[in-house]
């Protein structure tokens, strides 16, 4: 595919491999990289009528040789502990992996959706390379595959969704009620609210792109998103025996789990979206309430998931907003002070998180729980939760639901 050759990096400087610091992989892998890059460059500047298949299925299979050898680095020990060089390698891997699946592709749709996955794994797996290439290279395919959509989905409903949600919704004491803020004053917000109460604001949200006329719908998620590959977690909640995490693109998403009613539940859960699909970022805005913490670094996830996902009950150590885009959901609030009576899991990993099924607790067990008081709310489209650190908080969808948090210090 000729047209996308322009894409990828033309020249050996162009790729800025002096950047890497090589030194720090080993010496096999490193030898192996040179001798990719070398290839890739060969087939890279010449042109498609020229270049061999064969070569370039060799060089495929050299190319996932070291992704799966550097697969392997990154997944022993703790990921936190990995040297950014191994992720930056495995970034340059992918890019070159990408104009192969180009080249290679049986027909023009089977090559992009490869050369996709490509990126996406790239991005998810790797560092930052060439200010964002692999994140732009993914957009611009993935436009591609949807302007050759034969069939362009219209903007589709989940009918019964909506005729049966008022029987999933909560009983509700209104003295639980959490405090509603419309659009609350910097001073306001520092001198009244953040660090002392949770609240609900409205109106900050009205002048986001994604709350316009043409707000996040299914059509639009998949025309600008719909082949990019994305990590769901399968299962109500991560306290389930039976949860698990997989890889699937968005499109699929949307057919099996927001489209299509599945005993088991997918979930789009705390990934960082935004980062890999910075189109979709343009959607949203910071609320400037965020910078009056001690640190600028401001953590944006995505969460994108069917009516009943769940997250148990637990707490954060930073601020968050949690603003609703598409949908709604219920949410009760505990203060730290009551966190014995929510009977903590006692194992490290999950030690910030309850034992208690918070709708349907087993009170023989936990029966210091009915005496802890809460608030709650059901958070609706246009509407953010700000919630202090540390406030315990349970989240269940009563829709298909699309919220974006931010977590601040």
């Amino acid at each position: 595919m000729s047209e996308f050759r322009y894409l990828f990096p033309l020249r050996s400087d162009d790729l800025q491999l002096d950047k890497m610091d090589d030194k720090k992989l080993n010496p096999s892998i490193r030898h192996l990289f040179v001798e990719i890059t070398q290839m890739y460059l060969e087939v890279r500047n010449t042109s498609s009528a020229q270049f061999s298949e064969t070569d370039c299925s060799t060089l495929l299979l050299k190319i996932d040789s070291a992704l799966h050898y550097v697969w392997e680095q990154l997944h022993t020990g703790q990921w936190k502990d990995v040297d950014p060089e191994w992720r930056k390698l495995y970034s340059y891997v992918s890019l070159f992996k990408a104009l192969l699946c180009l080249e290679l592709g049986k027909d023009e749709g089977s090559g992009l959706v490869n050369a996709i996955a490509a990126c996406d794994m790239g991005l998810i797996m790797g560092e930052p390379i060439l200010d964002g290439l692999l994140s732009n290279i993914a957009d611009i395919l993935n436009e591609k595959l949807w302007m050759l959509s034969e069939t362009k989905r219209a903007i589709q409903e989940n009918q019964k969704e909506h005729e049966d949600s008022n029987g999933c919704y909560p009983q509700m004491n209104k003295e639980n009620f959490v405090e509603t803020v419309h659009v609350p004053s910097i001073e306001t917000f520092l001198l009244d609210i953040m660090d002392k109460k949770p609240v609900v604001i409205t109106g900050v949200m009205d002048s986001w792109p994604a709350m316009s006329e043409s707000r996040w719908s299914v059509d639009y998620l998949r025309k600008v998103a719909g082949y990019r590959t994305v990590p769901i977690e399968i299962g109500s909640k991560y306290t389930d025996d039976a949860w698990s995490q997989s890889l699937t693109t968005v499109n699929e998403f949307i057919d099996n789990y927001i489209l299509t009613s599945n005993a088991t539940a997918g979930y789009l859960a705390q990934y960082q979206l935004f980062q890999q699909i910075p189109q979709l970022k343009k959607d949203i805005l910071v609320p400037d309430y965020c910078y009056l913490g001690t640190c600028d670094e401001i953590q944006v996830n995505a969460w994108f998931g069917p009516r009943g996902t769940i997250s148990p009950l637990h707490y954060d150590p930073d601020h968050n907003f949690l603003s609703q885009v598409v949908g709604s959901k219920y949410i009760r609030l505990y203060s730290e002070e009551v966190t014995s009576s929510l009977y903590p899991h006692e194992q490290d990993l999950l030690f910030n998180t309850s034992q208690v099924d918070v709708e349907h607790p087993d009170l023989e067990h936990f029966p210091l729980f009915p005496s802890a008081p809460y608030l709650e709310t059901i958070l609706e489209s246009g509407s953010m939760l700000y919630l202090p650190p540390r406030m315990w908080h349970y989240v269940r969808s009563l829709s298909t639901s699309f919220s974006v948090s931010f977590w601040w210090k």
